[in-house]
């Protein structure tokens, strides 16, 4: 039977990163942010609900949505982002958990990685053979913030605020990867980490 792990991380931790390193070692990786914006492509009941609840105006002319209109209507309305992720949140789930079901059912021994942003917030480790939580010291994530997003320090503050402590993060997981080193550190500790997979 095959194995699927939960991953898992805090902004600026380097998720993208540490999934390109896994897919180098020959692992299968999934990600659930295609997973929410597959629910919601053309044709979806996700589309048709979001439509019904927030009217035409939020697609564009090909019938696509337009995200970052939708996101301008939700994040500046709390009972608005909860109508939203009401739609959305189930159909991801149910789409995850087909995943790891289908996975579980394999029987080619590779490993698969699942990089779900909010994994202990929403209670997903039930369904995972072990999670892995990337992290990195403060600072570094501060300043790493700073310079992907082009940030002050203190907007940068506010958005890892406003997640759950990765010290907190380390302690539920499985498994961590320390990601404050450089790319070499990060290569050899993920290798390190696939030998007890």
């Amino acid at each position: 039977m095959s194995k699927i792990y939960g991953l898992t991380g805090g902004i600026a931790s380097g998720k993208t990163t540490v999934l390109n390193i896994f897919i180098e070692n020959g692992c299968r990786v999934y990600n659930a942010d295609e997973i929410a914006r597959e629910v919601v492509e053309i044709g979806t009941p996700g589309l048709a609900q979001i439509t019904a609840s927030f009217g035409d105006d939020i697609l564009m002319s090909d019938g696509n949505l337009n995200r970052k209109k939708l996101s301008q209507i939700v994040f500046s309305d709390k009972q608005k982002l909860d109508k939203l992720t009401d739609i959305t949140a189930p159909l991801i789930r149910k789409r995850i958990l087909q995943i790891v079901e289908n996975v579980h059912t394999l029987k080619d021994n590779l490993i698969y990685i699942f990089e779900i942003p909010l994994l202990f917030e929403t209670n997903y480790q039930p369904y995972f053979d072990a999670t892995i939580s990337i992290f990195v010291k403060s600072d570094i994530q501060l300043s790493r913030l700073m310079k992907r997003n082009n940030i002050d320090g203190q907007t940068a503050k506010n958005q890892i605020d406003s997640q759950m402590p990765m010290e907190e993060k380390k302690k539920l997981a499985n498994f961590v990867i320390d990601n404050s080193g450089d790319l070499d550190e990060l290569k050899s500790e993920i290798k390190t980490l696939l030998k007890n997979l």
